[in-house]
């Protein structure tokens, strides 16, 4: 309802209302000539607010999901990562159709993850849940829902994801790989391998590096930014804060770095030092070489298992890797640390056996 008061700066209306979630609101207007022009202006405001607050409640699942990406996440994340959201909402559309949230109860949902664990990979599920259980929460937060109905799902792919072997190189199979790519060093594909190999780095982060990244003086490599080699052929922010980092090499990589810059280096618009190669040719090569299904990504998580094997702690490993936090690293090379537990075991032992405890 609304009431009506005379300014000096005229007429002013004031509309205090429940939205859907029943919290009291309210919103005014000044400046009308009139109190007639206030009252027609006021009618409108509360007619726009019961369309509003209809129009939400009987939001589909697909187009509240659109709405909160392109609100929420669009602004603040690179096109490539926009480009994983997007390619989620067929997989939404198909599975909720036009149904409305209001409507969707969290064993409907549950019902819907099992149908996607049939079809799809884990990181796939992730990703679809990730989205919808967000957009829900915002749902809450608009009045549409009293609880979100993607809390506490259990999120399982039933399809064979990638064979463990493929992640990762052998030992004997990654040294060979870097010997084989500093052979081979005046072709990119080779040389961006060669990088992520020892460096542990994402392609994308790879590809960005320019020549002023490279500490010649201290032998660090400076991540601070990332080449988007899909979508806008562009530079854009690394994947998170913690990607922004600096990773110590040896002299021997350095030299080789320098070499490649004095020899094979082309000039290019952007001034990257990769440039000149793909995420596919890149790819080819390491198949080539290895004669296995394995990948740059492959090469990333060989140099992280090695390092762990090595005795490097996972805290280092984690800020090497650019992680977003520690228990990302501890899923991913949870195989590999159970693989030197033994190891640790007896060195446990030795560490007490070792303390004289005086008598």
């Amino acid at each position: 309802m609304a009431s009506y008061r005379k300014l000096s700066s005229g007429w002013e209306y004031r509309i205090i209302y429940r939205d859907t979630s029943g919290k009291r609101k309210e919103t005014s207007k000044r400046g009308f000539r009139t109190k007639s022009e206030a009252t027609k202006a006021a009618r409108l405001a509360e007619l726009n607010l019961n369309i509003t607050e209809e129009k939400l409640r009987e939001s589909t699942v697909i187009d509240y999901v659109k709405s909160w990406a392109n609100i929420y996440k669009r602004p603040h994340i690179s096109a490539k990562t926009w480009q994983s959201y997007t390619q989620n909402f067929p997989r939404i559309e198909a599975k909720f159709g036009n149904k409305k949230i209001k409507d969707i109860t969290p064993t409907y949902y549950q019902k819907v993850l099992n149908e996607l664990a049939k079809e799809y990979a884990q990181q796939t599920m992730d990703k679809f849940h990730y989205q919808i259980k967000g957009a829900m929460k915002s749902a809450v937060r608009d009045g549409i829902i009293n609880t979100n109905f993607a809390d506490g799902a259990i999120v399982k792919s039933q399809k064979q994801s990638k064979k463990e072997v493929d992640k990762f190189l052998e030992e004997s199979e990654y040294l060979n790989f870097i010997k084989v790519a500093c052979e081979n060093m005046k072709h990119p594909s080779y040389f961006i391998a060669y990088l992520i190999a020892v460096t542990g780095m994402r392609y994308a982060e790879a590809s960005g590096l320019t020549p002023d990244d490279f500490d010649f003086t201290n032998n660090y490599i400076n991540v601070n930014k990332t080449y988007d080699y899909s979508v806008s052929q562009r530079f854009g922010p690394t994947k998170n804060e913690q990607s922004i980092r600096q990773i110590p090499v040896s002299q021997q990589v350095m030299d080789h770095v320098r070499f490649y810059l004095d020899n094979y280096y082309k000039p290019n618009d952007l001034n990257r030092v990769c440039h000149g190669t793909s995420n596919t040719a890149s790819n080819k090569a390491i198949k080539r070489v290895t004669g296995r299904n394995v990948t740059n990504h492959s090469l990333r998580h060989t140099y992280a298992s090695y390092l762990i094997y090595k005795g490097v702690d996972l805290i280092s490993v984690s800020k090497l890797l650019g992680h977003e936090n520690l228990n990302i690293t501890l899923k991913v090379y949870a195989h590999q640390i159970d693989s030197l537990k033994a190891k640790n075991d007896n060195r446990t032992k030795e560490i007490f056996s070792k303390i004289d405890f005086g008598g």
